[in-house]
């Protein structure tokens, strides 16, 4: 595992900071790729669709919370409110995500934010022993076992995949 400190992110600085251990994983990122950024993540690392997890933004009655899904899945927008103990969740407008997050969308890594956020992870990670996420910036992700994961963010598991 790595702990490079070349090109780091805050999401890098803040993992080795807390000595997690992770593995850098870069890819060249494309503007014109399609299927979206966890999509070419898993493609470009030649990784599962399953073992790459996006992270979205969105506001839950008011508070920002950062929500992770496997690529390979749609967000339900409804099991994250429920998740979260409220009755409205809505994707924040990317411009407030980059603002809230510090990063920029399709780099957005639920660590290191610039302002901290509850964190619900869906609970398909459970059965994985490690999840890819961005390492903050578009073409860089990082892996890192599951546990280090629930004990970094003190996430909620929940479904929270669209069927």
């Amino acid at each position: 595992m790595s702990h490079s400190l070349a090109g780091a992110t805050p999401a890098l600085t803040y993992l080795n900071a807390r000595g997690v251990l992770f593995d850098e994983l870069w890819y060249r990122h494309s503007d014109d790729f399609l299927g979206g950024y966890g999509v070419e993540a898993a493609t470009r690392l030649g990784a599962s669709r399953d073992e790459v997890f996006k992270t979205l933004m969105l506001d839950v009655d008011g508070e920002p919370v950062a929500a992770l899904v496997p690529a390979s899945h749609r967000l339900s927008q409804k099991k994250v409110a429920r998740a979260m103990g409220s009755k409205r969740a809505e994707f924040m407008e990317p411009s407030k995500a980059q603002q809230r997050s510090g990063y920029v969308v399709g780099g957005i890594s639920p660590f290191g934010q610039k302002h901290p956020h509850r964190v619900v992870l869906d609970e398909r990670a459970l059965a994985l022993t490690s999840i890819i996420v961005s390492g903050g910036r578009r073409g860089l992700s990082i892996r890192l076992k599951v546990t280090d994961f629930l004990q970094e963010t003190e996430a909620v598991v929940a479904d929270i995949c669209a069927r």
